[in-house]
């Protein structure tokens, strides 16, 4: 302690009106940004994690055509899951010559956007077949025998969905968990991004582990409104502006204990970030934005158009790599999942998920081509687990590996990653008899393919997926 000031200065900003928006996490760590000078080169490159909150049914997802008879002979339309053939519009991995699929045709689009369908086939959408989370590789038979380590706490919700974004599947009372997309801001926060840049990660889902590193922090954003103290506003009145100017010398005033010294960076850097933020957030949506996202107001059509927004304006955030969380739940369907029968699919249950995923992925890659980065961005899918192959008769139950759709102009489409799984129940893919299918693609690998796009050293691979090396490769080969 360095005497009383040190005190009321902590107590000011503890209880001044602390920062709304941002992800602190208990840290005081600088959100991420750096003293040092930022490399040269004008590269850039986003990664965008779409997380589908609840286990999405990724049997849904993606359908196999070809192969229907084994889809149809466990998800006939009595179980009330069944997605009708005649509804299907076929894609042809390039990958897997005479294998036909077809993604739910709930995945519609708006405003003349490409749908994620015609983005498969033009070769900028792939899928990531029967990945999950993993100790090790694991067979039918080890994971039945109990040969080999399993991840912890299988087919729960919040596990689950911690494990998918740390990509640790034993957990550690020792250490604070940290995120894959924070561990990659650590490696290329400092070295990629200027040194007054904001925070390399951002979400418009609220506060999530995927964006916290060992040294940097996601910052949480709203998709509209003012980002910054509670209380300020953008037109201050006077006592606003005096008690800012106190607030402002509180925090630049200098102090010996370490721990203040800090809390005051970390609090400067978030308000020089939301000095930054706020305009652009609730400024005019130019053309190459709206037009694509004309009429949609859902959720994720909100977070999207905000995500498209720091793009178009990364030059001003000082980023050449950003890094960005959006998400949509509803997906513990157990009940009301719903089918997709002709004359007239009614749209509700994962049907309306899909719709509104759909259309806002949809849009936003037409924004990307817009503002001429759809080479520079890559929006991937995660989720808790997958469901089970066999209906409970009004929905679906928590599962394990599914199947996940990863889009941009740099993605090597038209094509399937890993191993799509056999659909037979009690066969060689599934833990028990229900079509709980063992991934045979680690998390690990999938983010690691990302992670090397994105700039990740090979040598430094195993800093951010540290059980990487347990699996057979580390590049999946669908990032170009």
């Amino acid at each position: 302690m360095s005497g009383p000031m040190t005190f009321s200065r902590r107590r000011f900003l503890r209880q001044a009106g602390g920062l709304s928006a941002l992800s602190l996490a208990g840290s005081l760590d600088l959100l991420g940004l750096s003293s040092a000078a930022a490399q040269t080169g004008g590269d850039y490159k986003a990664l965008v994690c779409l997380f589908l909150f609840g286990g999405n049914d990724s049997n849904s997802l993606v359908i196999p055509y070809s192969g229907y008879a084994s889809y149809d002979a466990v998800r006939p339309l009595a179980t009330g899951v069944n997605v009708a053939a005649s509804l299907l519009t076929p894609i042809a991995p390039a990958n897997l010559p005479g294998q036909t699929f077809a993604l739910h045709p709930a995945f519609t689009a708006t405003n003349g956007n490409p749908t994620l369908t015609s983005l498969f086939q033009s070769g900028r959408l792939a899928v990531v077949a029967n990945a999950g989370t993993l100790v090790e590789p694991l067979t039918r038979a080890e994971y039945r025998a109990g040969t080999k380590r399993r991840p912890q706490q299988l087919f729960s919700h919040s596990d689950q969905q911690q494990q998918y974004q740390t990509s640790i599947s034993e957990s550690s009372v020792l250490t604070a968990p940290t995120g894959w997309g924070g561990r990659i801001g650590d490696e290329l926060a400092l070295s990629m991004n200027g040194p007054l840049a904001t925070p390399i990660g951002m979400s418009f889902s609220g506060a999530q582990t995927f964006l916290n590193g060992s040294s940097v922090r996601g910052l949480s954003l709203p998709t509209a409104g003012n980002f910054g103290y509670t209380g300020d506003s953008p037109a201050p009145n006077a006592m606003q502006i005096a008690r800012g100017n106190a607030r402002a010398e509180l925090i630049l005033a200098t102090d010996s204990n370490a721990m203040i010294s800090s809390a005051q960076s970390s609090m400067m850097s978030a308000l020089n970030a939301s000095q930054r933020i706020n305009p652009i957030l609730n400024g005019t949506l130019p053309t190459t934005i709206s037009t694509p996202f004309a009429g949609l107001n859902s959720g994720l059509a909100n977070q999207l158009r905000a995500v498209a927004r720091l793009v178009a304006n990364r030059a001003t955030l000082g980023q050449r790599r950003q890094i960005f969380f959006v998400s949509i739940g509803g997906f513990d369907t157990h009940t009301g999942q719903g089918q997709f029968q002709p004359p007239t699919p009614a749209i509700q249950g994962l049907a309306s998920l899909y719709q509104q995923i759909g259309q806002a992925m949809s849009a936003f890659y037409q924004s990307t081509v817009n503002l001429g980065v759809q080479n520079e961005v890559t929006t991937f899918m995660l989720s808790d687990f997958n469901r089970t192959f066999r209906p409970n008769g009004v929905g679906t139950d928590h599962a394990w590996g599914g199947n996940y759709l990863v889009m941009g102009g740099a993605v090597q489409g038209n094509r399937f990653y890993g191993q799509y799984p056999n659909l037979a129940l009690g066969g060689p893919d599934d833990a028990d008899s229900l079509g709980r299918w063992i991934p045979t693609t680690a998390i690990d690998q999938y983010g690691a393919t990302l992670a090397r796009w994105f700039g990740v050293p090979d040598a430094d691979l195993v800093q951010v997926f540290p059980n990487v090396g347990r699996f057979a490769t580390s590049n999946l080969g669908f990032m170009g």
